[in-house]
């Protein structure tokens, strides 16, 4: 075996997605046995993220993996990418709820925020409940203004969608 493996990144799986599901799907290809060449990802908050990374035994396999890129499963297309093993360990060991990085790191994801929230509106929404009223937006998605423009995240510009906050203790 290379010392990259032969492993495949997987996108798009739907949530209740199984081994058995996956097995399924790459039936033509020879994947680790007994399942163990599967490996899910999870998010922060441990719910599926539709992604998995898959071992194959052979660069024959892998082949016919990555050919299945854009097939269905189900209603949803799946996108299949040529991984390795270092990624993959990288990944595991850095994502889902045990993750060492996210474990106490006060941060909170709001989404659906009106267009003319504030940083101040934040802190009064959490009043009460947060030990700190020092506040920071850390992150925020795309978002668009009302002529549907794009708006760029910066200061007390209004907007909504995601917004990470940090909140200190």
């Amino acid at each position: 075996m290379s010392d990259e493996g032969y492993v495949i990144r997987i996108r798009g799986l739907p949530w209740s997605c199984s081994v058995d599901e996956v097995q399924r799907f790459f039936s033509d290809c020879k994947i680790i046995p007994n399942g163990g060449g599967i490996h899910f990802t999870y998010t922060r908050e441990g719910r599926p993220s539709g992604e998995a990374f898959v071992e194959m035994e052979t660069e024959e396999d892998l082949k016919i993996a990555v050919k299945k890129d854009r097939e269905t499963m189900g209603h949803r297309y799946v996108e299949v990418f040529k991984s390795n093993n270092v990624e993959m360990d990288w990944v595991m060991k850095h994502t889902g709820p045990n993750c060492p990085e996210t474990a106490g790191d006060g941060l909170v994801r709001l989404r659906g925020l009106p267009f003319g929230c504030s940083k101040e509106e934040i802190v009064q929404f959490f009043s009460g409940t947060l030990r700190s009223s020092r506040v920071a937006v850390l992150r925020c998605g795309l978002t668009m203004n009302p002529s549907g423009s794009p708006w760029a995240c910066r200061g007390p510009a209004p907007m909504t969608g995601p917004r990470v906050v940090a909140a200190t203790a």
